[in-house]
């Protein structure tokens, strides 16, 4: 899509107590765009004014749904306040530092690139122009992860999670950056924001595709935690669970079914008399979860919040660059495609 031509702009304005409709234009009309646009159209506080993406058919179809005006050219995002980037994940950089240069707040869709360099650059460029960025990492607003991190009780051992689905025909990235990536973000911010000191993973590339499909990982952070993640688009069912082990539970989470269950051990004891058995007593406690909304249009409200300055930008960018940084890590060891040169 044609870019922005260079034009003087004021810096981010938007401020709070303002009564009117955040004006967002999105920038991707795919799926991902698709659900963004959705989610804009029906919010109370924001309206869909531009949407942006190469064909313009299916720009016009998404504002025909949900309001707007299509375009091909990104030049239209200027009529707006802020922007949600849903475009490829290679095109991330190049538009989201046209629009920060603008000084438009933004919302780009995981990953911001698949370079931390690259993701540190654009986050530097955005505190360096005092403008909102916020990277698409939905799955902090799901009602259970929440509960989860409110409830947690005793020191961090172990979190496992698990994040398999079944094959994605349209992926334009490896599964590590497609699915994993949402569980490293939050697996460092059930561990405090840490980075890990070591990581280790294995990663396999079919034959016939061009990414890792599948990617099994270990975490170690100083002071003892360990993180193991399994990442697949080789499944034959969706599945999304964390187990989170303290010193004090056991904290199993669904995050589909969006329910969590707490296990506390009191005592076991083999019982030999007559038929020899096994008997344990352990306490096991249900959270209520919350259900504030669609994860999806929480983050369109915090994303609002940010814009119109009832949260924190400065600690939304800052919680951006390290789940980057370890994927990048992971990814460091995937194997070349089967059958590639060298």
């Amino acid at each position: 899509m044609p870019g922005l031509e260079s034009r003087a702009r004021p810096a981010h304005r938007r401020r709070r107590g303002d009564r009117a409709p955040l004006r967002i234009a999105l920038v991707g009309a795919g799926s991902m765009g698709a659900n963004h646009a959705r989610v804009i159209g029906q919010a109370p506080n924001a309206s869909l004014e531009v949407v942006v993406d190469p064909d313009r058919d299916r720009a016009a179809r998404l504002a025909e749904a949900y309001g707007g005006t299509p375009s091909g050219d990104l030049e239209a995002v200027r009529s707006c306040e802020a922007v949600v980037v849903a475009a490829p994940t290679d095109r991330h950089v190049e538009i989201g530092k046209l629009l920060l240069e603008e000084g438009l707040p933004l919302l780009i869709e995981k990953p911001i690139a698949t370079s931390s360099v690259d993701v540190e650059a654009l986050c530097a460029l955005a505190e360096a122009r005092q403008v909102p960025l916020m990277c698409g990492f939905v799955e902090r607003f799901n009602a259970v992860v929440v509960t989860l991190a409110a409830g947690l009780d005793g020191e961090l051992l172990h979190l496992m999670t698990l994040r398999h689905s079944p094959a994605s025909p349209t992926a334009g990235s490896s599964v590590i950056w497609d699915l994993l990536i949402h569980d490293i973000d939050l697996v460092l911010r059930l561990s405090g924001g840490r980075e890990p000191v070591e990581v280790t993973a294995q990663s396999l590339v079919p034959e016939g595709k061009a990414f890792s499909e599948l990617t099994d990982c270990t975490f170690r952070f100083a002071g003892g935690p360990i993180a193991t993640l399994s990442a697949s688009r080789m499944s034959q069912r969706k599945l999304r669970t964390m187990v989170v082990t303290t010193t004090e539970a056991v904290y199993d989470v669904d995050l589909l079914r969006q329910d969590v269950t707490v296990y506390r051990h009191i005592r076991a004891e083999y019982m030999m008399a007559d038929a020899p058995r096994f008997r344990t007593e352990t306490v096991i406690d249900i959270p209520f979860v919350r259900h504030a909304g669609e994860p999806l249009a929480l983050q369109l409200q915090h994303f609002i919040d940010l814009v119109e300055g009832r949260a924190d930008p400065r600690a939304e960018i800052a919680g951006i660059l390290p789940a980057h940084r370890t994927a990048e890590r992971v990814a460091a060891g995937e194997p070349a495609p089967p059958g590639a040169a060298g």
